[in-house]
């Protein structure tokens, strides 16, 4: 009798499951696969056949890879990703460097004890001989060991709105003349200790990291090599081009030295190949990374041009390259490793919680530079001007705050957005205005600023238009008899991506005025670091109407008049106060009259008057000469500012604003 052999079924294709992602589910998938694929090789699925320890074994090492698969698919996520140093990571991808800690700030009020001399009235007043000027970056600390820098320099000798001396009689003798005066300013303090730290090298490393041994580093001050060639931070090694600043003297800036009272130093852009960057890891450890290249040449200060951009690179020839406009000079060499040398370091250390020290606490002084000279001074003098040294004092009256310890993964992740977002770049009109106040004070300071489209004034128009309140209310100003102030500087007529940027400066008695030249080449120096390669700037003066201010108030009975006035006047001080005040700002009357209704003792306002104060209505004063038809601008008990970037001013409140009372 003949047979059939039954074959198994064996199809040349298996079907395979990729949806699979833990133990259980490769388990049972490998399970159903040999069932179906070999039914008759094996059968025994039970938990302790010896086939099942292979399934298992093999399950178990799907469910790592497939662990290991998605982890490393989030970690590589911003969003999702949870190691510290993977955060750190991506967050420096999007142009975030995070930062150890944060230090507070604050500010101290600083004494010193001055003799007493006469004036060619026989007044006694502080011998200006022996007023110090103290360098910035003067240390002052706590009892509880936060250190703090002062950020700017502390002259004696100066006394204006802006920088304010106090002064009074400290030590008289048996007669009672004055002998000596205690003298008093006030000056802005930062975290920081400054330390420093060499590094010896000895063989080119590419890229070489220095670590520094503290977890709290704040800021690098410099980086210096045996020779005492300086190496700049940058962004990024890829970085030719760093700012720099130079005195404003007239060995350096010639011309622009006329006005190195209100603006120390100017900015240029300096070539350079001793760069670094500064970074953090994980563990908030602070480290510096040089370059790899070996070709350097020398620091040179250059002026930036269009024909420049790219000319560093070594294969410029791609025109179809992409070219980042901020960085006008770029080389693939990274700049220099340093070798045979020896670099030192200084940097500061602190901030944290630690450094929002209380009110009348920080009250040593550790270490401080004095840069009076001693030149032509007598021995007697010279042991005078010791002992004033030794009498400064220090005390900080308000608490400092802003203190805080590392960076939360949270933290770090929201900054990173907010840096990707701003890609270090000018594109609206806020990235202006913040890059405009963003300005630092050693190279002038802008008080007010605003930006307008290139369309939207005819800035060709030399003059004040039309001074009435349209259907739209805005105003806009005209007196034919007044010269129109306009300064035209970087004016790019043809380009249609101009931007007007209107600004004002504040003079040393806190009134705003015209900027100066030096502060304008500052700031255009600075802004051109960050402006769209397509953008062009106008730089033009703003218009300041000066105003005054008259009023007339019913007074409460049982209240003295006199004080209820004086209390008046100073609430139209402050509500005035220059500080508050932006270009285009109306002025509400309603608002005005509140805040003198609000003032105790105040029965009513009975009038309110706002006068345009200009040299021709004040025989000659000291005012800005636009004028302005307060009345034609006043509309709904508003009065509006100029359809030309104009900001209202009351340049004297003590004796531009009146009162009286009935």
């Amino acid at each position: 009798m003949a047979t059939t052999t039954q074959k198994s079924f064996q199809p040349n294709s298996k079907e395979v499951r990729y949806l699979n992602k833990d133990f259980s589910q490769f388990r049972q998938n490998l399970i159903n696969f040999a069932k179906y694929y070999f039914p008759n090789t094996y059968a025994d699925f039970n938990d302790a056949a010896p086939g099942m320890m292979f399934i298992e074994m093999a399950s178990y090492v799907g469910d790592v890879l497939s662990y290991y698969t998605d982890y490393a698919f989030k970690e590589g996520l911003l969003y999702n990703t949870t190691e510290r140093k993977n955060i750190i990571a991506l967050a420096k991808y999007l142009g975030y460097t995070t930062s150890p800690a944060k230090g507070a700030t604050g500010q101290i009020d600083v004494y010193q004890m001055c003799p007493a001399t006469t004036d060619e009235n026989g007044n006694y007043i502080p011998d200006s001989t022996y007023a110090l000027s103290i360098q910035e970056n003067m240390q002052v600390s706590n009892n509880a060991g936060a250190y703090f820098l002062t950020s700017e320099t502390i002259d004696f000798t100066v006394n204006t709105n802006l920088s304010p001396l106090t002064s009074s009689v400290y030590q008289r003798d048996n007669t009672g003349v004055p002998t000596f005066f205690l003298l008093q300013k006030t000056a802005n303090i930062r975290s920081g200790q400054v330390l420093t730290k060499t590094f010896t090298i000895n063989a080119m490393q590419p890229f070489l990291n220095l670590y520094l041994d503290e977890d709290s580093v704040l800021e690098i001050i410099s980086v210096v090599d045996a020779d005492n060639n300086q190496w700049h931070q940058v962004d990024f090694l890829a970085q030719e081009m760093v700012l720099t600043d130079v005195p404003n003297n007239e060995a350096f800036e010639g011309t622009l030295s006329t006005y190195q009272g209100t603006v120390p130093y100017i900015l240029d852009y300096l070539k350079t190949s001793r760069r670094f960057t500064v970074n953090v890891d994980e563990n908030n450890m602070t480290y510096l990374q040089f370059g790899a290249g070996t070709d350097g040449f020398a620091d040179e200060i250059i002026n930036l041009s269009s024909q420049q951009i790219g000319v560093g690179l070594s294969n410029v020839s791609n025109l179809n390259l992409p070219i980042d406009p901020s960085n006008f000079l770029n080389n693939d060499t990274y700049g220099l490793a340093p070798q045979n040398t020896t670099l030192t370091v200084t940097y500061t250390i602190g901030g944290g919680f630690q450094s929002n020290s209380p009110s009348n606490s920080i009250i040593n002084v550790d270490s401080v530079v004095i840069n009076n000279a001693t030149d032509g001074l007598t021995p007697q003098e010279t042991s005078l001007l010791n002992t004033v040294q030794s009498s400064l004092k220090v005390n900080n009256s308000e608490a400092t705050v802003g203190g805080t310890g590392p960076e939360s993964n949270d933290g770090i992740r929201q900054n990173a957005i907010a840096a990707f977002a701003a890609q270090n770049r000018i594109v609206t009109q806020n990235d202006y205005l913040a890059r405009v106040y963003a300005l630092p004070a050693k190279y002038g300071s802008i008080a007010k600023a605003q930006v307008i489209t290139y369309n939207s004034l005819d800035v060709n128009q030399n003059q004040i238009l039309t001074g009435t309140v349209d259907q739209n209310n805005v105003a806009t100003v005209n007196n034919d008899n007044t010269q129109a102030f306009f300064r035209n500087v970087a004016y790019d007529r043809s380009n249609p991506f101009a931007v007007n940027l209107y600004i004002l400066s504040y003079d040393e008695n806190g009134n705003l005025t015209q900027s100066n030249e030096a502060l304008v080449t500052n700031l255009l120096t600075y802004l051109r670091r960050y402006r769209m390669l397509t953008d062009g700037i106008n730089v033009i003066d703003g218009y300041i109407i000066n105003i005054g201010v008259e009023f007339t108030i019913s007074v409460f009975k049982g209240y003295n008049k006199k004080d209820v006035l004086a209390n008046a006047i100073t609430a139209v001080q402050n509500f005035f106060n220059i500080d508050q005040w932006e270009f285009s700002q109306p002025i509400n009357l309603s608002s005005l009259r509140l805040e003198i209704a609000k003032v105790e003792g105040v029965q009513s306002v009975v009038s309110l008057n706002i006068t345009n104060l200009t040299p021709l209505t004040t025989n000659g004063g000291d005012y800005s000469p636009v004028a302005y038809d307060i009345a034609a601008a006043t509309k709904n008990d508003i009065i509006y500012p100029s359809l030309d970037p104009s900001i209202f001013e009351v340049k004297y409140p003590n004796s531009d604003i009146q009162g009286t009372t009935m």
